[in-house]
């Protein structure tokens, strides 16, 4: 890259303009119930560079000290991409992507997250429901390899992709915990935009989210999964509101489970520099069916109220009260936390 940008034409302050970085560094803290008192630090770092008209690389680098001695060290986003703008406005993305479904990606990167938590949906499994076959989200946070292509206009907007694993369960490049077997996975979705700041959308998803190699039940068959998602978003003078409704069909082997998941959030800008927030999440697992036991269906449940200060353009701190409820728990969790997030924009 630093060869690449030497040789650019022409001179070295035009060609720096090619290029831009941003990083984003968050540290948040909560106490109360089953709260740890390590801090949870994250680093998020974007890198893009413009290759020619319309088409450039982007990679997204993230490093998480979590509530334990290890950094986790991965790359969230690697790709090429191609824009073209016109009545219909064309983008093509290759490579390591943003899962294409879920809206709740969006709010991953700290400095846009209007509260502090992340959404524990995304990121915590369900309990087992099929002996054997491994565990998944309704939808998980993850940057699978594929293609995407998404046309646009001011009223509309459609994307399609093929991705390497199925959205219910995690791809990320230097995953500790291990990425599933690649399998190929449809993705399409849409939105309509009635009037400027309204929009709401649907998508699907099909393919196999466990490979016959990671089931250990007999028979070891492959097991699929059809995913549909509706969300909506509206934002009006100084408010924002936004959420979805995730429905999954998954293959076991005993037949089919549907499983559930949910948002709703909101955001009020109360003045240049405070603002509010909250956000009210679930989710509904299948029940565990074996030959002789069929449980119970257990629920998740994360609420969680912030107010945040723009310190100035680059520092924001937040202060929240959030009451969390496990999948196989039937008290509540109640903590308080607090978030310092810094970011820039380097050029």
């Amino acid at each position: 890259m630093t060869a690449w940008l030497a040789n650019a034409q022409p001179a070295r302050a035009q060609s720096l303009a090619r290029m831009s970085v941003d990083s984003v560094v968050a540290v948040d803290v909560f106490q109360g119930q089953n709260a740890s008192d390590r801090p949870n630090i994250v680093i998020d770092v974007t890198a893009v560079v413009r290759l020619s008209e319309g088409w450039l690389v982007y990679v997204r680098p993230w490093f998480r000290q979590p509530r334990a001695p290890e950094w986790d060290k991965e790359i969230y986003q690697a790709a090429l991409q191609y824009t073209k703008h016109g009545a219909i406005s064309t983008r093509v993305d290759a490579g390591y992507l943003v899962s294409p479904i879920g809206l709740g990606m969006l709010d991953t990167r700290p400095g846009i997250n209007p509260v502090i938590g992340t959404h524990f949906s995304y990121v915590q499994p369900m309990p087992t429901f099929d002996p054997g076959s491994p565990r998944v989200t309704p939808l998980a946070s993850s940057y699978p390899l594929g293609g995407q292509v998404t046309l646009s206009t001011d009223r509309w907007d459609a994307r399609a992709a093929v991705i390497n694993t199925a959205p219910t369960r995690q791809y990320v490049i230097n995953n500790s915990g291990g990425n599933p077997q690649a399998t190929p996975v449809l993705v399409a979705g849409g939105g309509i935009t009635p009037r400027a700041g309204l929009r709401f959308g649907l998508a699907f998803a099909h393919g196999l989210y466990a490979t016959s190699e990671e089931t250990a039940r007999k028979p070891p068959d492959d097991r699929t999964v059809s995913i549909w998602n509706v969300e909506g978003e509206w934002s009006f003078r100084y408010t924002k509101l936004s959420g979805e409704v995730t429905r999954d069909r998954l293959q076991t082997i005993a037949g089919t489970e549907t499983a559930f998941g949910w948002f709703v959030q909101g955001q009020q800008t109360l003045t240049p520099r405070f603002f509010v927030a909250a956000r009210q999440e679930g989710a509904s697992a299948p029940p565990l069916r074996t030959t002789t036991v069929v449980g119970p269906r257990f629920a998740m449940h994360v609420t969680e109220a912030t107010v945040g200060y723009r310190l100035n353009t680059d520092f924001t701190l937040r202060s929240s009260f959030q009451s969390r409820k496990p999948y196989t728990r039937a008290a509540w969790d109640q903590q308080v936390g607090v978030s310092v997030v810094w970011a820039r924009r380097w050029w």
